[in-house]
């Protein structure tokens, strides 16, 4: 009976040291430089969209969905700067000459992210046209980035509860243990 308590005591223990401690490298070589990935803490997700007639097209809307009309947008590559248009009267702005690839549509405050495709290869999830929110800084329904020190907090109290629950479990035991004893 003891061993089945300890064997669940250690498979907590490492289960506890396994979300607390950083994994190390399995496939690591001794003397082989060791690469990084870096990720940009304020990195979105892309929406997928097919190009319509050759053009990356969108809607520029508030916050309940009014189009905003005559609202500069800007198309970005990278740094780079690839098109400044104006919406039409329903909200609408559309970039020619593109070409498929990532790209940052800005208008005012609300940016978004957005993979552009062409109507060939475009994914069955693709949408038609890009959407901002303005106001909404164009996370609107993503996840967005997550802090790690959230990630951290939230494993110390996964792994405390773990080992609170084992230490209640050996403390019963030990009384259990004492009430059979005679004195």
């Amino acid at each position: 009976m003891k061993s089945l308590g300890l064997i669940r005591a250690a498979a907590a223990s490492l289960a506890a040291v396994g979300v607390l401690c950083p994994q190390l490298p399995a496939m690591a070589q001794s003397g082989a430089p060791q690469t990084r990935v870096v990720v940009k803490a304020d990195a979105k997700l892309a929406a997928d969209i097919v190009m319509q007639e050759g053009a990356f097209a969108g809607r520029v809307v508030d916050h309940q969905g009014a189009p905003q009309q005559n609202r500069e947008v800007l198309v970005k590559q990278g740094d780079k700067q690839v098109a400044k248009v104006k919406t039409d009267d329903k909200g609408v702005f559309n970039v020619k000459n593109l070409r498929p690839g990532t790209y940052t549509a800005t208008a005012e405050n609300t940016v978004g992210n957005f993979r552009v495709w062409n109507e060939k290869t475009a994914p069955p999830s693709a949408k038609g046209q890009a959407l901002l929110v303005l106001g909404q800084n164009g996370a609107r329904g993503q996840f967005g980035s997550v802090d790690p020190t959230l990630i951290l907090l939230t494993a110390g109290v996964i792994a405390s509860v773990i080992i609170a629950a084992i230490t209640l479990d050996k403390v019963n035991s030990l009384d259990d243990d004492d009430d059979g004893a005679t004195p």
